[in-house]
């Protein structure tokens, strides 16, 4: 079976073969998609996680990024790159099969812990394979068809196993184990992809910087400062992580315990409503992305985004209204997929048009990493106001945040177009 890349016919002949790999690892990469959007829904009704254990699994993802500018040193000097890809297959992806074992969320926990790790490599070197291998005016392009395909078999799966969990809750482990096979798969795809490298440069041997750790530190620092518009994106998207992170804690007690939402219902709402306009939207937006700046087009997702929040607040206050309440979420999830079809598109984008004619991994390394500080910060927050204000506060806080990333992001673009 072959893609039809007909769409990519003024492509030559790398990155016809570098699309097809990538569209291939899409396909299995969706299914460990799934599990990203439903593993809290698994953690609160499965394994029965308490709130504070919720609250630590949100800062799982974003905490492991912080090994991010460690990892993207290592892919930067090698001449091996494609082990890189099947260490994140084989550590990163098949130690999930674990799950078939699985007995509690401390287990659970740190499972999650060493897939997101080792995924922290994946992103930048992923940015690695657009930038070298595909050309500028087609990467949103071809990045929008890959992220459409995982996304379908994402919706697909997921209400696969939703349905599988209503019928039995302790399937949650099959899924994992075919969420381990999968994963491994799509990361030894991308390990076939051969990477091109700058000509005359060859950065091979043992790097220095392995003996100083806190290198990778001062060079991010470094970059920053050099760097002004790209230190603005990132301050941009630290302010729309801080209201993006901050409800992932209480989103799961919200939607099992007060909404009472069957796993099914669940995973539709998360994993399927929220993808579907990523699914159809990424390709057009993939496009528009590779025509506005990058400030402008953050600007108009932030501010799409922050309407997420405000519609679950319109869902807690309907409460007494089960039908009410329920449409309310189902629409949120719909501006939510919508809205972060575009920040989805920037997040992987965004750092190789600021890193111009540099190693596109590094900015997308200190990237990833700014995501671990604020999934430090907001998660915590998120608990804090729980205890003390209640849920409509987190949600409130969320809000704030998202508007203020979309002001200043549009700002940026407004100072620059002046």
């Amino acid at each position: 079976m072959r893609f039809n890349l007909s769409r990519f016919r003024e492509m030559n002949p790398v990155e016809q073969q570098t699309a097809r790999l990538l569209l291939w690892s899409a396909v299995f990469n969706g299914v460990v998609q799934s599990l990203n959007q439903t593993q809290d829904i698994i953690a609160r009704k499965a394994l029965h996680a308490t709130a504070l254990q919720l609250t630590l699994m949100a800062m799982i993802w974003p905490v492991s990024n912080l090994l991010s500018i460690w990892w993207s040193r290592l892919f930067e000097r090698s001449c091996h790159k494609s082990r890189y890809f099947l260490l994140v297959g084989v550590f990163g992806r098949l130690s999930l099969i674990y799950g078939l074992w699985l007995t509690g969320m401390t287990e659970f926990m740190l499972l999650l812990g060493l897939m997101f790790s080792f995924n922290s490599l994946l992103i930048p070197a992923q940015n690695s394979i657009y930038q070298r291998n595909i050309n500028p005016g087609r990467r949103g392009k071809v990045y929008g068809y890959t992220m459409s395909l995982a996304l379908l078999v994402t919706v697909l799966f997921t209400f696969f196993a939703g349905r599988m969990l209503d019928v039995n809750e302790q399937s949650f482990r099959l899924i994992l184990a075919i969420t381990a096979g999968c994963g491994f798969i799509a990361s030894l795809l991308l390990s076939l992809v051969k990477i091109r490298e700058p000509e005359g440069i060859r950065s091979c041997g043992s790097p220095d910087w392995i003996k100083k750790l806190h290198k990778p530190l001062t060079d991010t620092l470094e970059l920053l400062k050099r760097n002004k518009p790209f230190a603005s994106f990132e301050r941009s998207f630290s302010i729309y992580g801080m209201g993006f992170i901050i409800v992932q804690p209480v989103l799961p007690i919200y939607l099992v315990d007060m909404l009472k939402l069957s796993y099914t219902g669940n995973f539709i709402a998360k994993g399927i409503i929220s993808q579907l306009p990523m699914l159809f939207l990424s390709p057009y937006l993939g496009k528009l992305h590779d025509k506005l700046h990058p400030f402008r087009f953050i600007a108009l997702s932030f501010g799409v985004l922050a309407m997420f929040p405000v519609l679950l607040v319109l869902s807690y206050l309907s409460l007494g209204h089960q039908w009410l309440a329920e449409g309310l979420v189902y629409l949120a999830f719909t501006v939510f997929g919508i809205a972060m079809t575009g920040v989805n598109l920037a997040w992987n984008m965004g750092s190789i048009f600021f890193a111009g004619k540099e190693d596109a991994s590094i900015y997308q390394s200190v990237h990833v990493t700014m995501t671990g500080i604020r999934g430090i910060l907001a998660p915590l927050l998120g608990l804090l106001l729980l205890k003390t204000l209640g849920l409509v506060s987190v949600f409130a806080a969320s809000i704030c945040f998202l508007i203020a990333a979309s002001i200043i992001s549009w700002r940026d673009y407004r100072r620059l177009h002046i």
